[in-house]
């Protein structure tokens, strides 16, 4: 019997390994061309776990099996560094330092019909929750009810707001002298750039919101009715898979959009957003080219920002380009939303 353990257990760790290492290559390979292996990239915070779990089942027994997942761990060290913050030391904060937030809102308003007291209450804990964990100088806000950000604005001290009607929002206490967006064809996910003032230069802060996968109900629906000899549990797999790879396919002919538009670009650039999309991915690779993210460079602990039915996800950034400074970065957990927002500190 245990001879029977310690062979499934191997034959475990070997395909633990061999997903982890495709989970390496979905960065590389345009899901335009190839979406599947971009399912890999997505699964890898639970190949991390695996690894992690197999690691200390094999140390414990002194077996060579838990080098080989130690190796691969540390072949792919920097997409660990993608999901886990290391950073334990901070530097001092400039006074001319700002603070800047990116948070997908969407959450707060899926199939809620409120009264004016009770939008008013959460209007408030909003704002409550934004002074507690950063109060920043810059918001930007993706999946954003209309109604909703003119009030925050007001509370927060923003004399300066960007919209065009699709969701995504930008906030400032710097004034803005010029905007616009990246426009995507076929779609209700948007992109949105503004020019800011700030200290006498220009900054040019990007707030996108990338193809949405729009499975969350698909999923949840799984996860409730797991039993996988149900015909119709696998036909929302092939749905959500479908959907999945449909989106990421979208998602990077965005990203391409987004390059071209940074590369024109005369001023320090910072690009937040909901990605939709893990650091291991074709999208993420191909937006944080040239650019610092900041949770890499100052982040500590666990980097999920996305709380929905499928947990560990990191798919909203902050990322800088070269001329700006990051001093703090943290992603602020209980939050509102089924997002989990970004804050970090700059300087440029």
């Amino acid at each position: 019997m245990t001879r029977l353990l310690t062979h499934t257990t191997k034959i475990i760790s070997a395909g633990v390994i061999v997903l982890t290492f495709l989970s390496y290559l979905a960065p590389y390979v345009n899901p335009g061309l190839f979406r599947w292996l971009a399912f890999f990239g997505t699964a890898f915070p639970w190949c991390l776990l695996a690894n992690l779990i197999l690691l200390l089942v094999w140390a414990f027994r002194a077996h060579r099996f838990a080098l080989y997942h130690l190796g691969i761990l540390l072949f792919g060290w920097t997409y660990v560094s993608g999901f886990v913050g290391l950073n334990l030391g901070k530097d001092v904060i400039p006074e001319g330092a700002i603070s800047i937030a990116t948070h997908n809102l969407g959450g707060l308003f899926r199939g809620i019909h409120l009264e004016q007291g009770e939008w008013e209450k959460i209007r408030n804990d909003y704002a409550d929750y934004l002074r507690e964990h950063g109060n920043p100088d810059i918001l930007c806000t993706q999946e954003t009810a209309r109604k909703f950000y003119p009030p925050i604005a007001e509370r927060m001290g923003y004399k300066y707001t960007f919209n065009l009607k699709k969701g995504t929002v930008i906030l400032s206490r710097y004034p803005m002298e010029a905007g616009g967006d990246v426009p995507f064809a076929n779609t209700s996910n948007s992109s949105l750039w503004v020019d800011i003032r700030v200290q006498g230069r220009l900054l040019r802060v990007y707030n996108i919101h990338l193809q949405s996968n729009r499975v969350t109900q698909d999923t949840e629906k799984m996860i409730d009715d797991p039993e996988l000899d149900k015909q119709e549990t696998w036909k929302d797999i092939n749905k959500v898979l479908r959907k999945v790879g449909g989106a990421t396919s979208i998602r990077a002919g965005q990203a391409a959009q987004l390059r071209e538009h940074i590369a024109a670009c005369p001023h320090p650039v910072i690009l937040c957003g909901d990605f939709n999309d893990t650091p291991n991915s074709y999208v993420y690779d191909l937006l944080a080219e040239g650019m610092t993210d900041t949770f890499r460079e100052r982040g500590f602990g666990l980097g999920t920002t996305f709380s929905g039915a499928l947990p560990f996800l990191r798919i909203d950034y902050i990322l800088t380009g070269p001329s700006v400074k990051t001093y703090a970065c943290h992603v602020a957990h209980g939050s509102l939303s089924d997002h989990y927002p970004v804050f970090a500190t700059l300087g440029f």
